[in-house]
């Protein structure tokens, strides 16, 4: 069936774009080589690329076909990196490393304790990370989680994957999550660890996170630099 196969193949591509063994700007195969070497029509390997163009993960020109796109470890998917965590997301993609530039406990302010649905009295974690990509800044995330709910974090943790930690040492599971996006300046910690200058968009992403019980564990705002990252929503109609 065309449908799954494109999307299959598409998905072997990027893989491929991601792992870095198709590197930034590198032509890709013609389609006459990639439908034989999938087994495939080339009708199916158009919509192939037609996808990864959708994604940002490719372009194409004119007489010379397609190319890897010059940085395509930026358009990603921030929709769905908060949900999976930055480190999930990452895996065989680059070297992410993170820098824990606050950890704390202490009460929620009013609006935190209201987006967490707890009371003003439930202690909580304040934690501020920088994370890079390949040694260059990706994203600052400032996390909010009630004691409550997620326990026995510390820095350390916190220097990994909170996520895999949650699901993998604390046994829970990550469930639903609601996000808002907006376009912000830069404040001073922009300008500190993104390197953004006074004139650069920040793309902030807001959010609360559940666990599949539906208790939430998580209040956060993360932002990158406009040129860091980018939202990809791709709408595919089957019939």
């Amino acid at each position: 069936m065309i449908i799954s196969r494109y999307k299959d193949i598409a998905k072997h591509i990027q893989d491929r774009i991601q792992s870095g063994e198709y590197k930034p700007n590198q032509i890709l195969p013609s389609q006459k080589d990639l439908a034989n070497e999938f087994q495939t029509s080339r009708v199916t390997i158009q919509k192939s690329l037609d996808e990864l163009s959708n994604k940002n993960l490719i372009t194409r020109k004119q007489g010379s076909g397609s190319f890897v796109a010059p940085n395509p470890l930026s358009t990603l998917d921030i929709l769905s990196s908060q949900y999976e965590g930055t480190t999930q997301l990452f895996r065989n993609k680059g070297t992410l490393t993170t820098n824990v530039l606050k950890f704390d406990i202490r009460l929620p302010q009013k609006k935190e304790a209201e987006k967490l649905n707890i009371s003003d009295t439930t202690p909580v974690y304040d934690v501020f990370r920088l994370r890079n990509l390949n040694d260059d800044p990706y994203e600052l995330d400032h996390s909010i989680m009630p004691l409550s709910v997620i326990t026995d974090l510390n820095e350390k943790i916190a220097e990994g994957s909170i996520y895999n930690f949650i699901e993998n040492n604390l046994g829970l599971k990550v469930g639903s999550s609601t996000r808002k996006i907006s376009a912000e300046k830069p404040n001073d910690n922009d300008k500190k660890y993104l390197d953004c200058k006074n004139d650069d968009p920040v793309l902030q992403v807001s959010q609360t996170v559940s666990l599949n019980d539906g208790r939430i564990f998580e209040y956060s705002h993360t932002r990158h630099r406009y040129d860091k990252g980018s939202i990809i929503v791709v709408n595919n109609i089957e019939k």
